[in-house]
Formats: C-alpha cells, structure tokens, sequence
C-alpha cells in the first residue's frame, strides 16, 4: 500500500508524509522553516501589490491635482493685462500678421522698406484706432498694418497719414464705419468665453505654421 504524502505549499516541489506534514490555515507545508519562508514571501509580495496600488492612486491623484491647479488658473487668469489673454492673442495674431499677411511690406504710413537684417523691433503691428486694452478693434485685421519703429513709436503712429492711406486702400465708408465706436461690440461680447480667445489664439498661431 503506497505511503501518503502531501506536497508542500510553498513551492519547494518536496512531498511529505501526511503525519509529519506542519498544518497552518494557509495550507500544507513540508516542516516549519518552510511555513515561516512562505508566509514571509506571501508579506513581501502582498506589501509590494500595496505599495504599487499605492503609487498608482497618488499618480492618479496627482494628475487630477495638476488638471484642477491648471483649470483654477485659468479660470483666475485675467483677460487683460501684461499675462492675460487678450495679451496673449495680441502676440499670436501680430506673429501672423508680421511673418505670413504683411510679411515683408514697407511701411504702411512712410513707405520705408523692410531688410534682411533688420532687426526683430524694426518693424511693429500698427494700429488705425489706437491700441488699448479692451478696444473692439484691437483685433481686427482691418485696424491693422506693418509701420516702422519711428512712425509707430516716435510719432505716434502717424494717425493722419494712416487714415489717409486707409482711405487710399479701403475707401472712406469703411474708414468712417471702422472709426464709429458705436458700430462694434465690445471685446467681451466678441469673446464671451476664454474658450473663444483661446480658439482665435490656436486659430492664428495654426496659420503661422502653415
């Protein structure tokens, strides 16, 4: 009659005679040193399933951290000032104005032309209707045109010149309609969320790349 034997838990591949097998509640084992290996093995692999989980719950923690710091920030983000957004569309749309629209053309109010090697403030993004923060022409292209350095800054744009020239090009009505205050819905009504200011940024920034 053939001996029993149990095979022990722990993965040693040792068999042990049914009366001498060590009983725990986690199953058969060989002798005791081999209970205390694997109940030993058995914390260390379950710690590390923890320690894991662990890691993975405070990434995802953290990622739902930064998205909601981002959202905040944005959301505290004025839409005026040096930061703002109005600011940044300022940028993304002069950028495509200067080196796709106007690239390359003189000055729009003393003909003075662009070089090479001018440098990067040699020519600017004029406006008709002065620049100001939370003007509803701010930002249309219509307002817009390349001036040198002197015209723009020194002499204050040049306004009569500019007009005159915006007259030349356009013709008066436009130049009258442009000019009316009244004719133009205010920058917050144009944009009545930050989604749509940052969809003109990507919109214009897309035509500087392509």
């Amino acid at each position: 009659m053939p001996v029993a034997k149990l095979k022990c838990k722990c993965g040693c591949k040792k068999y042990q005679l049914r009366e001498k097998v060590a009983k725990y509640p986690y199953g058969n084992f060989f002798d005791k040193s081999h209970a205390e290996k694997w109940i030993e093995d058995k914390y260390k692999r379950d710690t590390a399933k923890k320690l894991i989980k662990f890691h993975q719950v405070v990434v995802k923690e953290k990622k739902a951290f930064n998205k909601e710091t981002k959202r905040l920030k944005e959301t505290i983000k004025k839409r005026t000032g040096p930061k703002g957004f109005y600011s940044n569309l300022a940028t993304a749309l002069h950028h495509y104005i200067k080196h796709v629209l106007r690239k390359g053309e003189p000055c729009y109010t003393c003909d003075k032309p662009q070089h090479f090697e001018d440098s990067g403030q040699a020519f600017h993004v004029g406006h008709f209707i002065p620049q100001k923060s939370v003007d509803p022409r701010r930002f249309m292209l219509m307002n817009l045109r390349m001036q040198c350095y002197k015209c723009n800054t020194h002499n204050s744009g040049m306004r009569a010149e500019y007009r005159q020239r915006l007259i030349e090009e356009i013709g008066i009505d436009k130049v009258e309609w442009l000019e009316c205050d009244v004719n133009h819905k205010s920058l917050k009504d144009q944009y009545p969320e930050i989604s749509n200011i940052k969809s003109e940024i990507t919109k214009y920034r897309k035509l500087s790349n392509d």
